[in-house]
């Protein structure tokens, strides 16, 4: 329909069209909107278990790398404490410099481990050679077996984390597809709610207006007949008038 062909259209006509139209789409909207709602509803809960179940395998992960670290680090320093008892009772220093002193990276937390249960075996043997008191040898096989106990709890915590971390990953994965979805349903379900607004608006102004006389209707019609510009060329030119100021 060309500009010259809404002219010619009288005011309640084009008022009761519109108003028409807009009482579909309020008609419509309700089942829609109920569908969408629960969709997202779905989606929310969806995402809500996934999220609970990723912050829970966190939470899992972090405690049993914990467990590794201090049980690492106690028996890092029952090792050290080993050392130095030893070379106070014996003329033969045991002088061997663990990797575990050395900065390693995460992934290297096992071989650490294994490191020191290496280096508490070799201790043992160098101790049955160089350490002549019973009463000595007894401090020092308790020390060595209290540190094994340590480093093979953190090596069972080490393996618990890294099966709960593959878990994690997909647990992860999951997540992120849940709240991705959650997001395009919440983004729907929200977009046909502001259109039941601004349709219940639009329906409540037009029937106000076939009430009336549509003289503030017809403003714009009556300045284009008399040769005027139209609302649009109106529209550009106050655009242009604002971005001039702008630029000036």
């Amino acid at each position: 329909m060309t500009p010259r062909d809404l002219l010619a259209v009288s005011p309640e006509f084009l008022a009761k069209a519109i108003l028409h139209r807009r009482e579909n789409i309020v008609e419509s909207l309700p089942q829609q909107i109920a569908k969408r709602q629960e969709e997202r509803q779905i989606a929310a809960n969806l995402a809500k278990d996934s999220r609970a179940k990723r912050d829970d395998l966190v939470s899992k992960v972090s405690k049993l790398k914990k467990e590794r670290n201090d049980a690492q680090s106690s028996a890092n320093q029952i090792i050290k404490e080993l050392k130095i008892l030893s070379n106070a009772n014996s003329n033969n220093q045991f002088v061997k410099l663990s990797k575990s002193e050395k900065k390693e990276d995460e992934n290297e937390s096992l071989v650490t481990i294994e490191n020191l249960q290496s280096e508490i075996e070799e201790h043992e043997i160098w101790a049955s050679k160089n350490v002549e008191s019973k009463d000595i040898s007894d401090d020092l096989e308790n020390m060595r077996k209290n540190a094994n106990k340590l480093l093979e709890a953190g090596k069972k915590a080490h393996k618990a984390m890294m099966e709960l971390s593959k878990e994690n990953n997909k647990i992860q994965s999951i997540w992120l597809e849940n709240e991705s979805h959650r997001r395009r349903c919440e983004s729907r379900y929200t977009k046909l709610v502001r259109c039941k607004e601004e349709s219940d608006s639009a329906t409540e102004y037009w029937s106000s207006a076939l009430t009336g006389d549509f003289s503030e209707m017809l403003t714009d019609s009556v300045r284009v007949s008399q040769g005027g510009p139209s609302s649009r060329s109106l529209m550009k030119q106050n655009l242009g008038k604002k971005a001039l100021r702008r630029n000036t």
